[in-house]
């Protein structure tokens, strides 16, 4: 039992997979959470943790789990697949050059889910009008001080980040959060920049029909992501 990263209702927490099972998230993988990253005093600092449903955690009630799956993760699911094939045609070059035929609000619904699913402490469902933008569908009404970042990667390390503060000597004071799974890594910022200067800004994304095609050229920075602390690449 607990509360649902989405409708935020007292319920039983079904596991969500971060991001969907179509989307290369279907095998068992080692994580490391906070308490093995950063809790110098406890017994698991420094050890991972074995998830033989892949990456994700429970998170979801079991309604907000099989709804936000049957209208957003297949169409994610698709974009990843697109992604892999382009990236896998890429050699050693520092951007990724591609085009997409996608449901763009349907793939932005679903990654905005999973970074419900990745803040733990709740901060993100809290905002106006978020969980209603996931709950109906056909909503395109998505609060104006987030932004949603995309770039490309097929780094082994893995992130799950919730809404964090952090101080960035470049940029000071920022608000962020992170899911990184090849072939992508995406950010959202609150009132906040990019933690990289080519990512690609993809918030207008929610605009778009829900189930509307559309064919999308786009240019993404390839980042190793090699350490669990958000923002950092190479």
């Amino acid at each position: 039992m607990g509360i649902c990263a989405i409708c935020g209702q007292h319920k039983k927490l079904s596991f969500e997979h971060v991001p969907p099972r179509s989307a290369f998230n279907d095998k068992p993988i080692f994580m490391q959470t906070t308490e093995h990253l950063w809790e110098e005093n406890s017994r698991f600092f420094g050890k991972k943790i074995k998830s033989n449903k892949g990456f994700g955690s429970f998170t979801l009630c079991e309604q907000c789990n099989n709804d936000t799956g049957d209208w957003y993760a297949k169409d994610f699911g698709e974009f990843a697949h697109q992604g892999m094939h382009i990236i896998k045609e890429m050699r050693d070059v520092p951007y990724v050059k591609g085009t997409y035929t996608i449901k763009p609000l349907n793939v932005f619904k679903q990654i905005i889910t999973m970074f419900l699913s990745a803040d733990k402490i709740g901060y993100l469902r809290s905002q106006k009008g978020l969980s209603e933008f996931i709950l109906d569908k056909s909503s395109t009404d998505f609060p104006n001080d987030l932004k949603i970042f995309i770039y490309s990667n097929v780094s082994s390390t893995k992130r799950m980040i919730g809404y964090t503060i952090v101080w960035d000597q470049r940029l000071g004071v920022q608000k962020w959060a992170e899911v990184n799974f090849q072939p992508f890594g995406y950010l959202l910022a609150e009132d906040s920049s990019p933690a990289h200067e080519n990512m690609v800004d993809v918030t207008e994304w929610h605009k778009i029909q829900y189930n509307k095609i559309c064919k999308i050229e786009m240019t993404t920075a390839y980042l190793k992501v090699s350490s669990a602390v958000i923002g950092t690449y190479g």
